[in-house]
């Protein structure tokens, strides 16, 4: 004796028959009596509400974004304002120690005697040190300067930042 095989309708009531997934005809889910009104509202009300929170936290974002962008391009800009400050006073330093040096080799050079040219020469080094003394010291100052320039520019553009005041 052989036991058929039960049906499919065995397997899913007649019921579900509409609501199996992957059928081609009837709907995919199911309505249950939790799903009236009440939860359609509370889920419209609360995707709205985090709407508004993610909007809100973009539009926040991207303020502060832009401004600590502009805050680190003005800090930067002040970086590159004291570089080449710097760099403008070593080319002027540099210039300057190399005249001095064609000066006295155009001097020792029509020098009618050796106790000329040691004499042009230990005033030339005597000057040369006496400059290069003043133009260091001059260095020093304007970078301590430009140094402190800098991190004031970065102390504010911190405080800034960390109020969002811009």
């Amino acid at each position: 004796m052989t036991v058929a095989r039960p049906s499919s309708q065995a397997y899913w009531p007649s019921v579900w028959d509409d609501h199996r997934p992957g059928r081609a005809a009837g709907p995919t889910t199911v309505h249950g009596p939790w799903w009236d009104g009440w939860a359609l509202e509370d889920a419209q009300v609360a995707a709205q509400q985090g709407f508004r929170w993610v909007q809100e936290f973009y539009r926040r974002s991207a303020a502060a974004s832009h401004g600590g962008a502009r805050l680190w391009a003005d800090v930067a800009e002040t970086a590159w304002s004291s570089a080449k400050l710097l760099n403008d006073n070593v080319a002027r330093s540099v210039t300057a120690n190399a005249e001095a040096a064609f000066e006295a080799a155009e001097a020792c050079a029509r020098a009618d005697s050796l106790d000329t040219i040691v004499a042009l020469q230990s005033d030339f080094v005597r000057r040369l040190l006496a400059q290069t003394s003043e133009q260091t010291r001059e260095f020093i100052d304007l970078s301590v300067r430009a140094t402190q320039h800098l991190l004031e520019t970065i102390e504010d553009a911190a405080l800034q930042l960390r109020r969002m005041d811009f």
